[in-house]
């Protein structure tokens, strides 16, 4: 099965990095609407379910707080990159016209 299919954009793209920022962002909702939250207990040394033992239940919350992390950090830089790319582009291609007309 070719992923290529499916992600139709140039690698750090405007549209790249908006998908990447969209995947993320539903990444951490699934995993909050799924109660992962209690499991980032484990920063302050208690387990976030005891019917899961304490090495599961530090992996989760492990999973949780990276995707939290990356939520936080990466989503708005992404978004940020995104706009800046369009507004780059759109420049470089007038810049371009102009130049192409001055000769």
């Amino acid at each position: 099965m070719n992923l290529r299919l499916f992600w139709k954009a140039a690698f750090l793209s405007p549209r790249d990095l908006l998908c990447r920022a969209f995947l993320l962002s539903a990444l951490f909702l699934i995993l909050h609407l799924a109660g992962l939250r209690e499991f980032a207990s484990v920063l302050n040394g208690t387990m976030g379910s005891i019917q899961f033992g304490w090495r599961f239940s530090a992996f989760l919350g492990a999973v949780y707080i990276f995707t939290y992390l990356g939520f936080i950090i990466l989503v708005p830089v992404f978004v940020l990159g995104a706009v800046l790319l369009t507004i780059w582009n759109r420049f470089v291609a007038k810049q371009k016209k102009l130049d192409a007309a001055d000769i």
